[in-house]
């Protein structure tokens, strides 16, 4: 077989098999770029207001006492939840704790969910649902520790905001512009499961392929560009 045609015939298949990837690459990218990150991140959603300071006229609960209650709780807060004051117990077992009373507050209720999300919220749309998750967490928020409060609201970006049904802690934020990106980069890495592998064996031999495209390419080239010449300084 002549350099040429080898050549040839193996940057054509080459490109025939990788092709697909490439445009899928290539629109991903486009959108990766076209849309700012920080709209992508969805923090336009977000309203802005400063957490409550605490009252400590209502803190009746020494914070001692509730590190004697949970030794083994890593990190326990108190902060302002739904307008009252409360303890975040952070461990093994999320737990909130009126600062009040000593009584626990989990799971958190939805209605104070919807109060709570209702103030996050920069804009005015209806809140359609509120779904409360205690497995089988969507892909879309897959590292998050349930259970999970999902609120959804109106238009046509569907946002959807996730707290902790255990502390009430805001998690998470989606909407359709992230869940396009998130789309975009699974094909731009090719991880069609988790969305979150870059080093799988699918991307490695696209990869290959494109760069074996590439220089089948390089040597068709060059062959032509040296017949060419070849042919000008023949007598």
């Amino acid at each position: 077989m002549k350099p040429v045609t080898f050549f040839r015939k193996a940057h054509k298949w080459a490109t025939l098999v990788i092709g697909v990837q490439a445009v899928l690459w290539t629109l991903g990218g486009v959108y990766m770029t076209v849309i700012p990150l920080p709209v992508i991140h969805g923090k336009h959603l977000m309203s802005g207001v400063a957490p409550s300071e605490i009252d400590w006229s209502r803190v009746d609960i020494d914070p001692g006492l509730v590190v004697m209650a949970n030794p083994d709780a890593p990190l326990i807060r108190l902060t302002m939840f739904d307008g009252d004051p409360v303890y975040q117990v952070l461990g093994e077992r999320h737990t909130l704790i009126s600062a009040e009373t000593g009584g626990v507050v989990s799971p958190v209720s939805e209605d104070a969910i919807r109060r709570v999300a209702r103030t996050d919220f920069s804009g005015d749309a209806e809140i359609v649902s509120v779904t409360l998750i205690t497995d089988n967490v969507p892909l879309e928020i897959q590292n998050a520790r349930p259970p999970l409060w999902r609120v959804d609201f109106a238009g046509w970006n569907e946002p959807s905001f996730f707290y902790s049904a255990e502390t009430g802690q805001f998690v998470s934020r989606r909407h359709n512009l992230w869940r396009g990106f998130d789309i975009a980069w699974m094909f731009h890495i090719m991880d069609y499961e988790d969305r979150n592998d870059m080093d799988n064996w699918l991307l490695r031999v696209a990869t290959a392929v494109g760069l074996f495209s590439a220089l089948f390419g390089m040597g068709l080239l060059i062959y032509r560009l040296g017949f060419r010449n070849r042919a000008k300084v023949a007598p």
